[in-house]
C-alpha cells in the first residue's frame, strides 16, 4: 500500500564558499576511485586543501556534508546530500557520479561540462535548489535582492515576486511568511526529484520533510547555501541579472538541459514555441485561404491573436526566418483587406506555406 514517506534533510552548506563553484569537483579529482573511508568528513580531511581547514576540521565537515546521498535512517530516511559520495560496507567512497565529475574536472578544468554536470546533480538531486529554482520557473518570477546587485543586502529579505500571488521571502528563517520551507512542503514529492527512484521509496508515492534531530526542516543559513547554486546557474547563464533583480531564462534552461529536465520544471524554448505555433498555423490556414490559394493578412493576424499569439507579425517573421514558414506570392488587396503582412502594403494577400524542418538564412 502506497505511503508517505518522511525523510529527514541535513543542513544545507554545499560548498564552503558559494563562489568557488570547483570545490568540490576539484576535492573529488584527488580521491582514488576504489578508496573507502569511514566517513564523509575524512575525505575533506585527507584531500581538502589547508588553506580553507582549520586546525578542528570545521571546514573540511561543512564541505563534505551534502556530498552522500540517500540512506536508511531508522523510521525515517535521511538524505545528506547529491550522492557524490555512496555509503558501503565500511563507510563511504566516490560513486559513480563522483567519479563522473572529478574525470570531467580534471581532463578539462576550464570548460563548461563539469559546470553542467554539477548543475544537473543540483537541479535532479537537492530538494531546497530545486524549489528555489522551480518557483523562479513561473511565468514573469523575479528574484529581488534587498541591496542593489547581486546577493547584496540582508539575505533573508531576498523575496520572489509572483504575479498573482503573495511574495515568496525563500530564505527567511521563520514560519511566519512563506519561506523555502513552506514552498518546498507544498510540492515535496517532486522536489526531491531523482531519489524517488531509489529502491528505499517503491512503496511511496509521496514523502515530507523532516529535520534530522527536530520536526522542521533546518532553514539555518539556507541562503548562504543556495547562493552556491545560484552561482552555479549564474555562471551558465540560466539566471539573469540587472541591478537588484534576477530572471530565470527558460530559453537557456532547456538548451542547456535538454527536453526532459526542462518539461520537469516548465521551461519553455523557443524551438517548443515555434513547433506550437506551426501546429496552429497548420489547423488555421486551411480555413482562411480563397479559391486562388490567397490568405488575407490581416485575418491571420486576428486568429494568431485568437489563439494567444500576442505579436503575430513578430512570431511569423521568426518563423520566416529559420525556413518555417515560406511566404511564395503576395499582392496588394483593397482597403478592406487591412493592414498586410510586417505593415507591407504588398502583403495584403499572402501565400504561404510550412516548411519542415527549416534551417536558418
Amino acid at each position: 500500500m502506497p505511503e508517505v514517506m518522511p525523510i529527514a534533510l541535513t543542513q544545507l552548506v554545499l560548498w564552503y564558499d558559494a563562489t568557488r563553484i570547483q570545490t568540490w569537483p576539484a576535492l573529488l579529482s584527488h580521491i582514488p576511485q576504489d578508496l573507502t573511508l569511514p566517513s564523509a568528513t575524512e575525505f575533506g580531511r585527507r584531500f581538502y586543501t589547508a588553506r580553507m581547514t582549520d586546525k578542528r576540521h570545521a571546514a573540511a565537515e561543512k564541505v563534505t556534508r551534502n556530498l552522500a546521498g540517500l540512506e536508511a535512517g531508522g523510521k525515517k530516511l535521511l538524505l545528506r546530500g547529491v550522492g557524490l559520495l555512496e555509503k558501503v560496507k565500511g563507510g563511504y567512497r566516490i560513486s559513480q557520479e563522483g567519479q563522473e565529475l572529478a574525470k570531467s574536472y580534471r581532463d578539462s578544468a576550464g570548460s563548461q561540462q563539469w559546470v553542467l554536470l554539477l548543475a544537473r546533480l543540483l537541479l535532479t538531486r537537492e530538494p531546497r535548489s530545486r524549489t528555489l529554482v522551480g518557483l523562479l520557473s513561473s511565468t514573469d518570477a523575479v528574484l529581488e535582492f534587498s541591496g542593489e546587485g547581486w546577493f547584496k543586502g540582508s539575505v533573508k529579505r531576498v523575496l520572489i515576486r509572483l504575479p498573482g500571488e503573495p511574495d515568496v521571502y525563500p530564505f527567511w528563517p521563520m514560519a511566519d511568511r512563506r519561506n523555502l520551507a513552506a514552498a518546498m512542503e507544498e510540492r515535496a514529492w517532486w522536489a526531491l526529484g531523482d531519489w524517488r527512484d531509489q529502491s528505499f521509496l517503491a512503496n511511496a508515492d509521496d514523502c515530507r520533510f523532516v529535520g534530522q534531530i527536530k520536526e522542521s526542516v533546518s532553514m539555518h543559513d539556507v541562503g548562504l547555501a543556495l547562493r552556491a547554486t545560484c552561482e552555479v546557474l549564474s555562471y551558465l547563464g540560466l539566471l539573469q541579472t540587472k541591478a537588484n533583480e534576477c530572471v530565470l531564462d527558460q530559453t537557456r534552461g532547456a538548451s542547456l538541459f535538454g527536453p526532459i529536465l526542462a518539461a520537469e520544471f516548465g521551461w519553455v524554448s523557443e524551438e517548443s514555441k515555434e513547433t506550437s505555433l506551426i501546429e496552429v498555423l497548420g489547423e488555421i490556414l486551411p480555413t482562411l485561404r480563397s479559391a486562388t490559394g490567397h490568405i488575407v493578412a490581416s485575418e491571420l493576424r486576428e486568429k494568431l491573436r485568437g489563439r494567444g499569439v500576442s505579436d503575430p507579425d513578430r512570431a511569423l517573421a521568426d518563423l520566416e526566418h529559420v525556413g518555417r514558414i515560406l511566404i511564395y506570392a503576395e499582392e496588394y488587396g483593397q482597403s478592406r483587406h487591412g493592414a498586410g503582412l510586417y505593415d507591407d502594403p504588398r502583403k495584403q494577400l499572402i501565400k504561404l506555406r510550412l516548411v519542415a524542418g527549416g534551417e536558418r538564412t
